[in-house]
């Protein structure tokens, strides 16, 4: 009915013609079910500032300053695992009241930190990722990713002991080779098991509402196992093409079923 009124510009009465029914039955039905209101061009969304509001939902106070302070991602990577343009993130830091940074020699990390140095004094001597970082003159987050690129595992925060983390460590040394790169972090476990759900799901978006997450937070999981495992996992629906798996994502995958049977009881 839709289709004939709004698309095909006939009129009610003809409308009526087709489904053999009266005039006053189309107006009643047409009144109860309102024809789907049309999606808007971009012209007119940031007009109505409907990308700004969507940017808000999607993109938490709590997403950006986890990606943009503390992980030190630029305005850039945020944008292509959003597409939301840099200046909604713009506007979005402002609203959120971070800082943005003054220019790219600020995307940096600043300071260095030793293997050895950090697993004497943070593994063995049980200092903590702060205190080792104003010694350094460096950031909590910095520091954190000296740890990670020298496959130092955190200690989960709360935990008086480190002996957790680093068996978690020899448990990821024990899983199907084409994963331990995304296994040395925290929640990399329920990543790759948030991955394996949303694989079959038509897009990102019914996985993230089928498992109860925001979206923008599955599509930054998944696009850190990507950077992980040096691969794209997901071709993306696209204009009513449903989500695929890529060689790779297949291979992971795989991966994933076979380590979660080997750890069933």
């Amino acid at each position: 009915m839709h289709d004939l009124i709004r698309w095909q510009k006939k009129s009610v009465q003809y409308a009526a013609a087709v489904f053999g029914t009266s005039i006053e039955t189309i107006r009643y039905v047409l009144n109860e079910h309102p024809a789907p209101v049309l999606p808007q061009d971009q012209a007119t969304a940031r007009a109505t500032g409907a990308i700004r509001r969507r940017a808000r939902w999607e993109l938490t106070r709590e997403d950006f300053a986890r990606l943009y302070p503390d992980e030190h991602q630029s305005l850039n990577q945020i944008s292509a695992a959003t597409c939301f343009s840099r200046k909604v993130l713009t506007a979005l830091a402002h609203d959120y009241g971070i800082p943005l940074r003054d220019g790219p020699q600020d995307y940096q990390p600043r300071g260095t930190a030793d293997r050895n140095w950090l697993i004497e004094q943070y593994v063995h001597g049980h200092r903590t990722l702060p205190d080792l970082a104003r010694e350094k003159g460096m950031s909590t987050s910095n520091m954190a990713r000296w740890a990670k690129t020298h496959s130092i595992p955190l200690r989960p925060r709360g935990s008086a002991s480190h002996n957790q983390a680093l068996r978690a460590a020899d448990e990821a040394g024990r899983a199907p080779r084409i994963l331990r790169p995304a296994l040395t972090g925290r929640g990399a476990d329920e990543r790759l098991s948030r991955f394996a759900a949303a694989s079959a799901q038509p897009s990102l978006s019914a996985a993230a509402a089928a498992l109860g997450l925001n979206t923008f937070t599955l599509v930054a999981q998944i696009n850190q196992i990507e950077r992980e495992l040096s691969g794209p996992l997901l071709v993306r629906a696209e204009r009513g093409r449903p989500m695929t798996l890529t060689p790779l994502g297949k291979k992971v995958l795989k991966a994933i079923r076979k380590m979660q049977d080997n750890t069933m009881p």
